[in-house]
């Protein structure tokens, strides 16, 4: 009888546990529902209240960044003082020389020197001719590329380098020289091994 009674009643709390447990859980779910209703609807209401704020922006393209671009742009500057650049001396004598040959008249403005990508041709030098004043020869030409156009006129890129073919000499007084000087290309560089060789706008 008494194990009978013992079992009922550990039958009975086993019920009273799942009931409290279920009661547990449900409130519980009810707790977390209502919190997400609250934060629901306070959301709602920011929504409601919130002000729109509009930001109107121009893309500026690169006609109007430089006001001064307009293509070709003219350019000019400085490519060749006399004095020894690498290894040859260039006498004042031959710069001016090299300015009269005909086949000096015009040749391709590039970009570091890739003479063999065609790609990489961005204009022309038109003439050049040689400065006493400053015993170097003063070139001008354009550029048809917008880019390098706009980074001559920014001043991003301010030097320029030659490719020069030249015969080898011999002075006495100055060692290895370079004659007959022909120019196959100009280009514009980052660093020049000529010091004060410069492009600017020719405006």
């Amino acid at each position: 009888m008494k194990e009978k009674t013992e079992d009922k009643t550990q039958e009975l709390l086993g019920r009273v546990n799942n009931y409290l447990s279920f009661m547990r859980y449900k409130y519980s779910t009810q707790e977390k529902l209502m919190r997400l209703k609250i934060i629901d609807d306070y959301y709602k209401v920011i929504d409601t209240n919130a002000t729109i704020e509009k930001c109107n922006s121009t893309i500026e393209f690169a006609e109007q960044l430089s006001s001064k671009l307009k293509l070709p742009l003219k350019v000019r500057g400085v490519f060749l003082y006399e004095g020894r650049h690498l290894k040859k001396y260039y006498r004042g004598k031959d710069l001016k020389l090299s300015t009269q040959n005909v086949v000096n008249s015009s040749f391709p403005l590039m970009l570091d020197h890739e003479d063999s990508k065609a790609g990489k041709v961005i204009g022309m030098v038109d003439r050049i001719e040689y400065d006493d004043s400053i015993k170097g020869i003063r070139w001008f030409g354009h550029v048809n590329n917008q880019t390098h156009a706009l980074n001559i006129l920014d001043g991003a890129i301010s030097e320029v380098s030659a490719t020069i073919f030249a015969q080898p000499d011999y002075d006495s007084d100055l060692g290895l020289i370079g004659t007959s000087l022909v120019y196959g290309e100009l280009s514009l560089v980052r660093s020049a091994q000529c010091k004060g060789a410069y492009v600017e706008p020719d405006l």
